[in-house]
């Protein structure tokens, strides 16, 4: 029994010592398909490289360059793969929907400068590869489009030139202007120009660059001089918008007179801005005279108001209003408005015209 157990021992042990001679002979044995004597050799994975184009292209920045607001610089890239390959990029670019249709420019570079656009305007622009050399165009992908307002000229003139008056005991007048484009890529200086027509002198005020696009200069003012306005950026021969006439009021009198008309009811609503009135003045009120008309020589109506509001209905369709100010001891009565023209189809506007005398002073 034990010379049986030894036999399948060494039996056992002898298969497994030849084992891994058994396994590197039978690589090497031919098969019916192949020679003797030769040896398979894994054959390499062959690749067909893609093709290139048309797609659309990321833009990754956007530059206006200092003092040249009607130029846009634009910079993009590819992938790794595109970056080495010798492409054509079209570049679309337009103000108004439609005009993305074809690139207005090409290059085989990765940015390029676009120039003579139109001031403060929106532009959309995208990039694309193009396919045979740029001669057929792709197709934009909307997702990649981007948009841009164009910057400011700097030769334009301001806009919205006004004059506000803050009355007090020493009244200040708000000189208020906007830039020319409310895009203001780059900060611009601006000159203040101020004409005292009492002394016939010239101020000139020079204020620091900003990127604001609404601004204001508060001008210490006198009351009862009036002042020529203008104002204009500090680039060498840019333009000035203006000049704004302003004549700051007398003491105690009204302004900025206005009327409204309700064609509804035939009213007519009255109001102003009341002036500065310092408390040893006392009690006071308001008259509102009201002509038939244009006519400020015909026989007025004169109305009591405590407050700078007052509705009037008439027969006529037409009237011109005005407006002062008298203390109840009648020592003080100011200067009346300048007279304002309405009717009942909503037409308001102010006269150009001047009283030689408050009336009923």
């Amino acid at each position: 029994m034990q010379s049986v157990v030894f036999c399948c021992a060494l039996h056992v042990g002898m298969f497994i010592f030849y084992l891994p001679f058994l396994l590197v002979s039978t690589q090497n044995i031919p098969t019916e398909d192949e020679p003797t004597g030769t040896s398979t050799q894994p054959t390499p994975e062959t690749t067909t490289p893609l093709p290139i184009g048309p797609f659309s292209v990321e833009i990754l920045a956007i530059h206006v360059p200092p003092g040249n607001g009607n130029s846009i610089k634009l910079v993009w890239g590819g992938g790794r793969d595109q970056d080495k390959a010798n492409l054509t990029y079209g570049i679309y670019y337009g103000s108004e929907e439609g005009e993305l249709e074809y690139p207005k420019l090409t290059t085989p570079n990765l940015s390029a400068l676009i120039e003579d656009l139109e001031y403060c305007t929106k532009y959309d622009f995208a990039v694309s590869v193009l396919e045979n050399n740029g001669v057929e165009a792709a197709k934009v992908n909307p997702n990649t489009i981007r948009t841009v307002i164009t910057g400011i000229d700097q030769l334009a003139a301001p806009a919205n030139l006004t004059a506000d008056l803050e009355a007090r005991a020493q009244p200040c007048l708000d000189i208020k202007w906007s830039s020319a484009c409310p895009n203001v890529v780059h900060p611009i200086g601006y000159v203040v120009s101020i004409f005292d027509k009492k002394i016939s002198k010239y101020k000139v005020i020079t204020l620091p660059k900003t990127k604001r696009s609404d601004l204001v200069y508060r001008l210490p003012v006198h009351y009862g001089d009036g002042y020529e306005i203008r104002v204009s950026t500090t680039f060498p021969g840019s333009k000035a918008v203006g000049p704004l006439d302003y004549r700051v009021p007398e003491p105690l009198q009204p302004y900025k007179l206005k009327v409204t008309v309700n064609q509804e009811d035939a009213a007519f609503l009255i109001y102003w801005t009341e002036p500065f009135v310092p408390l040893t003045i006392g009690r006071y009120y308001y008259q509102v005279f009201v002509y038939p008309g244009q006519d400020l020589e015909a026989p007025y109506e004169k109305y009591y108001v405590t407050r700078p509001v007052m509705v009037y209905k008439g027969e006529r369709g037409e009237y011109s209003f005005c407006v002062n100010l008298a203390t109840n001891d009648r020592k003080h009565v100011s200067n009346a408005t300048k007279p304002v023209y309405a009717n009942l189809n909503g037409e308001s506007y102010e006269l150009n015209a001047t009283f030689t005398e408050t009336p009923d002073r």
